[in-house]
């Protein structure tokens, strides 16, 4: 909240004679911060002005009276007059120089053959027409300098100059300034007694209404405001004693609607309040159910006969059909309504000459009509009519309470026999779930055995194959046809791959097994970065592939597996040498950071979907909850691997660490290989309780990010490295 809102919040939290007091005292004060200015500045401007114009004629006329006095250098003539003037209280001092600018005359003797050389008496020399300047004398006070050449016969003989002090002048202002501040604090004082005297006259009324407003709030609906006077504060208060009666009845119809949910109570109850409030002689309430194509007179009072009781009310037919079907209400007859002889009946019998009708809305739709008569002729009032409506809007909201209170304990009657049998239900459904799960969790153990099995038992002839392949190229038992060599090279390079293959299934099926073993040590990331690239750059170079790395200023160590580590960077780079194209660039970065990122970004400006309790805390007895307490701060290591390939799609991201998920690209169904390999290097990386995120645009490339526990914050400074087995 800034200054100007506070200075609202206190404003609005002022008492009203306060308020009428900071009014009175803003409008004195905007008042005269306007008068007195322009006051004094009309009264300052016409005083200067004035002593300027005396100023020169008085210059003019001392210099024209010394005209024959300079001509004959008559200087006691010229003492005489300059003596004269010096005697005037307003003139300060009076001279005439000549056109060297020495004094030959001056009201003081002593200035008598003094040379002016200042800027005004060189002016004054040349000057043709009078002359002035403001200065100001060695007490502060304004003087006015006055100068015009003395001509005989047109040609310049002498100057003339007179100082005149307005002090007598600012005094006036002064006093002018003094008389309009004091004016303006006697009406302050006067406007302040005012604001107080109308405030008490003001706020008498409306702290009795805030008083009657409190009672009222406190549920003391008899409580009444005395009305003394004739004008809006007294028009208020009526209003307010008629609020509170209303608030009263209400209050009442209310309390005793609230007190059952019988619906045939509820329904009396209602006729007898609106036969009392609108002073009517009889009063009836018909309604009809959801589907009913008629209403029924339900509950009614003062009647004299039983036609009312059995009469039904069609809709458009007469003024309660009319009512019935328009939803307005009706308080005389209507030409477009169609007769209704029950209804003539009902009112001839009952010797109405006087009907109201209100009607019940519930929903959107008119469900009921509520109605008062008179015998006697006489008109409701406009009040009475009001009345009359709210009562049908009371009415709607009981029949739709006792309605619904009637629904619901048909409800309650086979409710607990549902709840029973949905509850058989949801155990046997939870019986068979449960059958079924452990089934699942047995097929995946299957699964998992039989990977398991059958990569040991293709493991070894595969390895024999390979090494029988190897003895041929290599000569061991002779030489090789060029033909034969090309073939036998196929079958090494897909007996490599169906090596590789075997041990991604063995790596997934000890991880999900949980008997991956790492052998941690303190590990020089750099180093294992290097040999990662030197076993790769044969393959980037065949694709003219940029391979660099971003040396990190500082030494950095991990705690870590170091093949388990290499093994990760490998499938990383080697995705991306296998994904960018020929002239591209593959980068490799770390640097330490305080701990993991809470998340990544799938592309630019996208987050990363997390999965798999990414950047979670890991469960109690995890792999990597057994990694040794670090300080706090804890440090981290952050490897990332970027590439200038295609980029991953985005609908892709999500799942480009499943297992056996292979990016699907335009120009070709898959890539080649298992799937595997991500699933697998994001399990080694979170076993060593470190986290992996992907950032990728289409286009520009992909960056695999992973971090991994530094040394010097995963062991402590007195233990030793050691191999350590999650079985």
């Amino acid at each position: 909240m800034g200054p100007i809102g506070a200075l609202a919040y206190r404003y609005r939290r002022l008492r009203l004679q306060t308020r009428f007091a900071l009014h009175v005292i803003l409008l004195v004060a905007v008042l005269f911060a306007l008068v007195i200015p322009a006051v004094l500045l009309i009264q300052e401007s016409v005083i200067l002005g004035t002593a300027r114009n005396n100023g020169l004629r008085l210059v003019t006329i001392f210099a024209f009276s010394s005209v024959q006095a300079v001509v004959a250098e008559d200087f006691l003539g010229l003492r005489q007059l300059v003596n004269s003037l010096g005697r005037e209280r307003d003139i300060r001092y009076a001279m005439i120089l000549d056109l060297d600018g020495r004094v030959l005359i001056h009201s003081r003797v002593n200035e008598t053959g003094a040379k002016y050389d200042d800027p005004f008496s060189r002016r004054a020399l040349v000057a043709a027409t009078p002359i002035f300047q403001e200065t100001r004398s060695r007490q502060g006070d304004i003087l006015y300098d006055f100068a015009t050449p003395v001509l005989v016969l047109n040609q310049r003989r002498a100057i003339a100059r007179i100082g005149i002090s307005i002090a007598d002048e600012l005094r006036l202002i002064r006093r002018t300034r003094n008389t309009i501040l004091g004016f303006g604090m006697l009406t302050l004082v006067v406007g302040l007694v005012w604001a107080q005297v109308q405030t008490r006259r003001l706020a008498r009324p409306i702290h009795a209404l805030a008083r009657g407003a409190a009672a009222i709030a406190r549920g003391n609906l008899g409580y009444r405001i005395p009305v003394a006077r004739q004008d809006e504060i007294g028009g208020l208060a009526d209003a307010f004693n008629q609020m509170a009666d209303s608030l009263r009845v209400r209050f009442e119809v209310d309390r005793e609607l609230s007190s059952t949910l019988n619906l045939d109570m509820v329904l009396e109850s209602l006729v007898r309040h609106a036969e009392k409030l609108c002073s009517a002689d009889v009063a009836f309430l018909a309604y009809r159910d959801r589907d009913a194509p008629t209403a029924t007179v339900a509950a009614c009072s003062g009647h004299k006969s039983t036609e009312i009781r059995n009469w039904e009310i069609h809709p458009e037919m007469g003024r309660a059909g009319w009512v019935l079907a328009t939803g307005r209400i009706s308080t005389a007859s209507h030409p477009e309504s169609i007769r209704d002889p029950k209804e003539d009946r009902v009112i001839a019998e009952e010797a109405l000459r006087t009907l109201v009708l209100a009607p019940i809305r519930l929903q959107q739709s008119c469900v009921g009509v509520l109605g008062v008569g008179r015998r006697d002729g006489g008109e409701f009032p406009l009040e009475a009519v009001e009345t009359l409506q709210r009562l049908g809007d009371q009415a709607a909201v009981a029949i739709s309470n006792a309605l619904a209170y009637r629904e619901i304990a048909l409800l309650n009657l086979n409710l607990e026999a549902k709840v029973a049998e949905r509850t058989r239900q949801l155990s046997e459904a939870n019986a068979a779930l449960e059958v079924s799960h452990q089934k699942l969790r047995e097929l995946d153990q299957l699964k998992s055995d039989f990977v398991s099995n059958v990569s040991h038992e293709l493991r070894t002839p595969l390895t024999a194959i390979r090494m029988s392949v190897d003895n041929l190229l290599d000569g061991v038992v002779g030489e090789v046809a060029p033909s034969l060599q090309r073939y036998l090279a196929k079958v090494k390079n897909n007996t490599d791959r169906l090596v590789r293959l075997i041990n991604d299934l063995l790596d997934l099926s000890r991880i999900e097994a949980g008997r991956i073993e790492l052998h941690r040590t303190t590990v020089d990331v750099a180093e294992v970065i290097q040999d990662v690239l030197d076993s790769l750059r044969p393959m980037a170079a065949e694709k003219g592939l940029i391979l660099s790395v971003v040396p990190s200023h500082i030494p950095l160590f991990v705690f870590a597996d170091r093949d388990k580590l290499q093994q990760v960077l490998i499938n990383l780079t080697g995705n991306a040498v296998k994904f960018t194209p020929s002239g591209g660039c593959i980068t490799l970065s770390t640097q330490s950071i305080a701990a993991p990122e809470d998340q990544g970004s799938t592309s630019v400006g996208a987050p990363v979907p997390l999965r798999l309790g990414d950047f979670a805390p890991p469960p109690p007895g995890s792999p990597a909850a057994l990694l040794p307490a670090a300080s706090s701060p804890q440090q981290f290591v952050e490897v990332s691997v970027a590439d200038t390939g295609e980029g991953i799609p985005p609908e892709e991201l999500a799942a480009i660490f499943d297992k056996f998920h292979q990016v699907r690209r335009n120009d070709r169904y898959k890539a080649q290989g298992t799937g595997l390999g991500l699933s697998i290097a994001r399990s080694l990386i979170e076993l060593h309780g470190g986290r992996m995120r992907v950032e990728s645009e289409m286009g520009r490339g992909s960056r695999f990010i992973f971090t991994l526990p530094a040394a010097d914050a995963a062991v402590p400074a007195d233990d030793t490295p050691d191999a350590r087995s999650h079985t």
